[in-house]
């Protein structure tokens, strides 16, 4: 079986920008790859598109005016304000036949993960800042920072809000587990 994403996790793991960046240059046409930043420094987003991430996923979103930089960044003028520096990108994309700089802004996946109640609340507002695709409910740290356990029905209308918010602004939604379908109310075991 192959997969159609595959997705470096960078906030909980002991890999550096040189391991991704091999991992990529390895791999050209073999699924997308995206990163989970590690933080929303301008520094780490630029690293991230000049290694040839094809998505950014943002973590810890909570307001629009976080999820407007992360679109900012991760995409070049006049869409966004990435910088064009020297990188692996353009040579591990141009075997596709396109021109890298002027088709990565349309194929470029920004995802917002919402980990918070604040960002839960702001949901809405994230998902419709221009250049954000999806927002992300991250089941584990929405239990974490809420205290909240993901059987309890207060859980369940967080990550509802999530998904209603996105839906809402016309935006897809997504979650790092099978536990929002698994559990709770409504059915669900």
């Amino acid at each position: 079986a192959s997969s159609d994403v595959y997705t470096r996790q960078m906030p909980h793991s002991t890999m550096g920008w040189a391991d991704v960046e091999v991992m990529i240059a390895a791999c050209p046409g073999v699924g997308v790859p995206m990163v989970r930043l590690p933080d929303m420094l301008e520094g780490s987003i630029q690293k991230a598109t000049d290694i040839g991430v094809l998505g950014v996923i943002g973590p810890t979103i909570n307001t629009a005016e976080q999820a407007m930089a992360l679109a900012d960044l991760a995409r070049f003028p006049p869409e966004g304000r990435r910088s064009a520096g020297l990188s692996q990108a353009p040579r591990v994309w141009c075997g596709t036949g396109l021109n890298y700089r002027q088709t990565i802004n349309d194929n470029m996946l920004v995802v917002a993960q919402i980990e918070t109640p604040i960002g839960v609340e702001n949901a809405y507002h994230i998902a419709r800042v221009s250049g954000i695709d999806v927002l992300w409910a991250s089941n584990g740290d929405l239990g974490n920072f809420s205290g909240l356990s993901p059987t309890s029905p207060e859980w369940h209308a967080m990550f509802d809000k999530v998904k209603e918010g996105a839906l809402r602004a016309g935006k897809f939604v997504g979650s790092t587990s099978a536990a929002y379908a698994n559990t709770g109310p409504n059915g669900r075991a």
